[in-house]
């Protein structure tokens, strides 16, 4: 897909618009990464990156444009720890310095309120967390204090008939589907206005290439698009299922399914909604591909190798970089690329991979792409690190921290 450059007409408008917000007059000389506020490029440069963005890295910072909400500021690390049994699983709840990256636990931590917790999902206010459990094939749903971090039992769990792995909650807060990890379905439930959860029958089944069952799930910030990592039988290949979402219904309808290689355990998406990357755990490579914004299509682009069993992948919040957790046992490590803004594929970031605990499975990054966290099954910890200009990796003072017994996934709550 190619990006039409902006026109004329609506140029002007941006550069109007932005006058009072920076105070610069606007000049149509070439694209230019001046930050001298002088130079007649300064104000042209940063009117087009916000013309196609809700924010952009400029000049060493983040920038936002004026006609989008204030970035939310990160505040809770919640961390599922799967343990050995459901007596050692717990979920750990760590407060964010915004200032430093640097986490402290908070007061009674860690909860034991779900069983053998795999993944997280926090709602838009930050006040429910919906977690899938392996214990008891189940969902619970728990309240989290905004204010202190505490989370506490809002629901009794919901009862799956099969597995649940990952969640992904609709951007609207009306649905929530769960991936099975044992066979090939997603599960579906409604979510009424007291966040109580009512399964949609049937489960929506997969069209997985050759056995396997469900890996990673993640909507488009719209909403509109859900996107589906499948798994694949030993020595097959498996790849992405792209479904549209009915609103009104929570119906999930197949669109295409496109193979890249085995076990297609985790994906993730641009925030700009232009680029999705697979990373396939058994092949060790990461695909990008090309999306439509308007029918979620995909067209796919040339692979990139990653580590060892490639477990989770993330985009970060300004489109720059993608990061993989290599989650092979024994070695941990974190590839790092830089994406190329036309079509989304990578170059390895200078210095990647790069190191953190034994066995990577979880990342997240804050909303203004400052850090990212990983939450280290075999190390039992946490890693922190602070990301430069160039995607590259700098680890936090204060890392790695003690979490709970086989940390699984890592969730950012801001607020």
């Amino acid at each position: 897909m190619i990006r039409k450059p902006i026109d004329k007409h609506w140029r002007n408008f941006l550069c109007i618009c932005l006058i009072p917000f920076l105070v610069f007059q606007c000049r149509l000389n070439g694209l230019k990464n001046d930050c001298d506020p002088n130079h007649p490029s300064y104000i042209q440069t940063l009117t087009i990156l916000l013309g196609v963005s809700d924010s952009a890295y400029f000049c060493g910072k983040v920038v936002q444009s004026p006609f989008v909400k204030k970035l939310k500021i990160p505040r809770f690390l919640i961390v599922t720890n799967v343990g050995l049994n459901s007596a050692t699983s717990s979920i750990s709840v760590f407060r964010i310095n915004p200032n430093t990256g640097e986490i402290s636990q908070v007061s009674g931590s860690p909860f034991q309120l779900t069983d053998r917790p795999r993944f997280s999902a926090t709602n838009s206010t930050g006040t429910v967390v919906y977690v899938p459990n392996i214990g008891n094939k189940s969902i619970s749903v728990l309240n989290l204090n905004p204010e202190t971090g505490s989370l506490s039992l809002k629901h009794s769990d919901l009862v799956l008939s099969s597995t649940p792995y990952s969640l992904a909650l609709d951007p609207n807060g009306k649905y929530l589907f769960a991936s099975s990890e044992q066979n090939p379905e997603i599960h579906r439930m409604a979510i009424d206005s007291s966040d109580q959860l009512t399964i949609l029958t049937p489960a929506m089944p997969t069209s997985n290439p050759s056995g396997g069952s469900v890996g990673r799930l993640s909507f488009d910030s719209k909403g509109k698009h859900l996107y589906v990592g499948l798994t694949s039988a030993p020595g097959n290949n498996a790849g992405i299922q792209v479904f549209s979402l009915d609103s009104s219904t929570g119906s999930l309808s197949s669109i295409n399914v496109y193979v890249t290689g085995i076990n297609n355990l985790s994906l993730g998406i641009s925030a700009n909604g232009q680029f999705v990357y697979g990373s396939n755990y058994t092949s060790e490579n990461v695909f990008p591909f090309l999306r439509d914004v308007n029918t979620g299509t995909l067209s796919i682009q040339t692979s990139i190798s990653a580590g060892v069993a490639p477990g989770y992948t993330i985009v970060d919040p300004l489109n720059r970089f993608v990061y993989v957790a290599n989650s092979g046992t024994g070695q941990g490590t974190i590839s790092a690329y830089s994406i190329q803004p036309t079509n989304g594929t990578l170059a390895p970031v200078n210095g990647s991979p790069f190191s953190t605990g034994f066995s990577p499975i979880g990342l997240s990054i804050d909303p203004s792409g400052k850090y990212l966290y990983s939450s280290n099954t075999e190390g039992g910890n946490i890693a922190g690190f602070s990301i430069s200009e160039n995607g590259a990796l700098i680890p936090l003072a204060g890392f790695p921290v003690t979490a709970g017994t086989s940390p699984f996934s890592i969730e950012i709550v801001s607020y």
